[in-house]
C-alpha cells in the first residue's frame, strides 16, 4: 500500500516556522501562502530560510542566468550591474505586403524607417502605430527588406564646461555692457577706503580693512 509523506505545515496565512519548529534540513509548508521553508545551519547559527514564495527576505544567491518577462520595482537597490537599453530595433521581412513589427519600446511615439534589401529607404503605403509596442507597415505589393524602429519623444539633457564653448566669454561681456552694469570710464583701485557720495560715478579707492 502506498505511503503518503506529509511535511510540517500550517494553514494560517503569514505563519512562519522558527528554528524551534524544525530540525536542521527539515522542510515546512505554509499551505495558505504557498511558501516552503527550510531550517539551515550557518556560521552565525541556524536560521529558517524561505525557499519558495512570492516574497523573499534576506539574501538570495543564484548561479547562472535569470530570465523573466519583466521587472517590478524602482531598482534603487540594484548594484554591480550593467543595464543596456536598445536604442533601435531592427526587424527583417521577406516577400510580404504587411509587416507587423513588435519593438517593445513601450512608447506611443516610435520613429520608424523602412529599407529594402539594398539598404535604400522606401516609403510604405501606410505605417500605423498599433499600440505602444507594435507598429504595422503595409505596401501596395509584397516587398522584402527591414524596418528600424527607435524610441521617439525623448528629452536629451546634459552639461558642458564653459571652457569648451567658443565665444562664451565675449558674449557674456557684451551682454553685461548692454545691460549697463558698468558705465563710464572710472577706474577702481583696491587701496584705501571707499569715498564719495551714493550717486558718485567714480570710486576713488577700495580698502577691505583689517581683521
Amino acid at each position: 500500500m502506498a505511503q503518503i509523506i506529509k511535511l510540517k505545515r500550517s494553514t494560517t496565512p503569514g505563519s512562519v516556522p522558527t528554528t524551534g519548529d524544525l530540525s536542521i534540513g527539515e522542510l515546512a509548508i505554509n499551505v495558505a501562502d504557498g511558501k516552503v521553508f527550510l531550517r539551515r545551519s550557518g556560521s552565525l547559527g541556524d536560521t529558517v530560510q524561505e525557499l519558495v514564495g512570492n516574497v523573499y527576505t534576506g539574501s538570495v544567491e543564484i548561479s547562472g542566468s535569470v530570465t523573466a518577462s519583466y521587472f517590478v520595482g524602482d531598482g534603487s537597490q540594484l548594484t554591480n550591474i550593467t543595464v543596456d537599453q536598445s536604442a533601435t530595433i531592427q526587424r527583417s521581412f521577406t516577400n510580404s505586403s504587411t509587416w507587423v513589427v513588435t519593438h517593445n519600446l513601450n512608447t506611443p511615439n516610435p520613429i520608424a524607417q523602412v529599407y529594402d534589401n539594398g539598404n535604400y529607404q522606401i516609403i510604405p503605403q501606410t505605417l500605423r502605430v498599433t499600440d505602444n509596442n507594435t507598429i504595422t507597415v503595409t505596401f501596395e505589393s509584397a516587398r522584402s527588406g527591414y524596418v528600424v524602429v527607435a524610441k521617439g519623444g525623448h528629452i536629451v539633457s546634459g552639461s558642458i564646461s564653459s571652457d569648451n564653448i567658443d565665444g562664451l566669454d565675449t558674449a557674456i561681456i557684451s551682454e553685461v555692457n548692454n545691460l549697463g552694469v558698468f558705465s563710464g570710464s572710472a577706474q577702481i583701485t583696491l587701496t584705501g577706503d571707499v569715498t564719495g557720495t551714493a550717486n558718485a560715478t567714480v570710486i576713488n579707492s577700495v580698502d577691505g580693512g583689517s581683521i
